[in-house]
């Protein structure tokens, strides 16, 4: 296919994809929605889950996560009220079903449009993502966490595209090549959207507790608190080295 069979395929597959999430949002409970605050951003003002990235973020895990029960929001959303979509728009809605999250690596731009990704969860499985505004920002080796599913001639995505940082992509692909579930307590998604508005939060009341707490106390006792690897006054540093243990890695 040249380039502009591929966007006239993808352009109303886009379209698409908004009106089935936004009727599939329209349905989603408060249950669901309360879910994925608490694994999301359960430290959160209410003006930043009314942040239109934060609600798209709370939206995705509330729709395509499973619940305790291993259901989700989007299958029961489909089984109740999927009558209502058209012809086209339901069978779209079939093949987002099959919608998984995960970390890709940019490999290429596609001959035709697009991207080729590398499934960094999946042996490096390569899926072709038709995304315009992917295609023109995103630079080759970028390392992403994004949302996407099989829509036929090619995969597309939605929701928030987030990056994970080193370490957790470390410890992700450790998992991963010990055939390990992954060491989060809640989903990759999750974890991923709310390690991106922790980092991009501005501090709220529990961290400037903590703040007045350790001012407290360096003004009421300075000398109690020592600096790791510094001596504390009136001692001589011993000459002799010691044996100190590796601290432990994350799980």
């Amino acid at each position: 296919m040249t380039r502009a069979e591929v966007l006239a395929q993808y352009r109303p597959i886009r379209a698409g994809i908004r009106r089935v999430l936004s009727a599939a949002t329209k349905a989603c409970g408060r249950a669901d929605l309360d879910r994925a605050i608490k694994q999301v951003a359960p430290w959160a003002e209410a003006e930043v889950l009314d942040e239109e990235v934060t609600a798209e973020m709370l939206v995705d895990v509330a729709l395509f996560e499973p619940n305790q029960r291993g259901r989700r929001a989007f299958e029961r959303f489909l089984a109740e009220k999927g009558e209502r979509l058209t012809g086209v728009e339901g069978a779209l809605a079939e093949r987002m079903v099959g919608a998984w999250f995960s970390i890709f690596r940019v490999a290429e731009r596609h001959e035709a449009a697009g991207l080729w990704l590398e499934d960094l969860l999946a042996g490096q499985r390569r899926v072709w993502l038709v995304d315009e505004a992917l295609e023109v920002s995103a630079p080759e080796d970028a390392v992403i966490g994004l949302r996407l599913f099989d829509a036929g001639p090619f995969h597309a995505g939605f929701g928030i595209i987030v990056a994970p940082d080193a370490e957790t992509l470390d410890f992700c692909l450790a998992a991963t090549e010990r055939g390990e579930p992954l060491p989060f307590r809640h989903s990759l998604a999750a974890t991923l959207y709310g390690d991106q508005l922790r980092a991009n939060a501005p501090p709220g009341p529990a961290d400037l507790a903590l703040l007045e707490m350790v001012a407290d106390m360096l003004i009421s006792s300075p000398a109690a608190l020592t600096i790791p690897g510094t001596k504390k006054a009136g001692r001589q540093a011993s000459s002799k080295p010691r044996n100190t243990p590796h601290p432990r890695k994350r799980r």
